[in-house]
């Protein structure tokens, strides 16, 4: 079928990607589509560049903030209101993709599939390829060796509410009419797409392409990237959200190990700050204490 893709392109401060972004949009093999740009308050000159395309045929809207909204989830949530299309591509800014992404999603695309995703390579600022994104790989080194179908509900059980393994959400392409039925967490700044996912996957099937055709960029601008102890704070209370509202206290015990990454996460970020504010950290109680105990365990062998 002949589906229509609306291609939502949130924006902030990156101008420097914004052509290459672009064009990598524009030049897809399927050209079934519409295009949304959004910026939200940019501090650079990416207006000046979104103004250049804002007549091209394939822009249907152009929304450019005043203020800067807060949430990069509360852009996903205008451009989905916007969308006329029957599934949406949130390609983020910052990143790239080859010319058959949308060729290669559209052909597996099926009404009950709430989304469908591919592999993401990592790129660097200048576009130059690094790697494969292994972000998954600790829950099932082989799983995404093949592409696979599989029911939204099975995949929350068995994976996705382990880990977000969707690292980048331009490898995605989900279901508007699904989407639309459910609340978009506004207060989210880094988990979002990860409760995102979950919430689709509850409605309907996934899908996966075992195909390297997004291009995921790494930069000191990204959410992945270091930030502010506040900041990291942030993302870890996120994290706890997401695992608190799909899991038993239960099911964290007997499942702790799945969730390792977390604690190993924290104690990477937290290894040169002090006791006092390493303990500040949000996690479910199980994971907080594996925390202490290999904090401490650190800390003694460092003396």
């Amino acid at each position: 079928m002949d589906y229509l893709i609306t291609i939502i392109v949130p924006n902030y401060n990156h101008s420097n990607f914004l052509e290459e972004r672009l064009t990598s949009i524009f030049n897809q093999t399927y050209q079934n589509f519409e295009v949304i740009l959004l910026d939200d308050a940019s501090t650079d000159n990416s207006v000046s560049i979104l103004e250049h395309y804002k007549s091209h045929p394939k822009v249907s809207h152009s929304v450019f903030n005043k203020t800067n909204s807060g949430s990069p989830f509360k852009q996903w949530e205008k451009g989905l209101e916007l969308a006329r299309g029957n599934y949406i591509w949130i390609a983020e800014s910052d990143d790239s993709c080859s010319s058959e992404f949308l060729e290669s999603l559209v052909v597996k695309l099926k009404p009950e599939l709430a989304l469908i995703f591919c592999e993401s390579l990592v790129i660097n600022t200048n576009g130059e390829k690094i790697k494969r994104n292994d972000w998954a790989d600790s829950l099932d080194k082989d799983r995404w060796k093949l592409g696979y179908y599989n029911s939204g509900t099975n995949e929350i059980e068995k994976y996705l509410r382990y880990k977000n393994f969707i690292p980048n959400a331009s490898a995605v392409i989900f279901s508007k009419s699904i989407a639309s039925k459910i609340k978009f967490p506004e207060n989210m700044y880094y988990c979002g797409d990860w409760y995102i996912w979950i919430e689709l996957c509850r409605l309907g099937d996934i899908a996966f392409v075992n195909k390297t055709l997004n291009y995921f960029r790494k930069h000191n601008a990204t959410t992945r990237e270091v930030k502010s102890f506040s900041e990291e704070l942030t993302r870890f209370k996120e994290y706890n959200l997401v695992i608190k509202r799909n899991s038993t206290r239960i099911e964290r015990f007997l499942n702790r190990k799945k969730y390792y990454w977390i604690v190993d996460e924290w104690l990477k970020k937290s290894k040169k700050t002090k006791y006092a504010d390493a303990i500040k950290i949000i996690m479910p109680t199980t994971l907080y204490l594996t925390f202490i105990r290999k904090y401490l365990t650190y800390k003694l062998k460092r003396k």
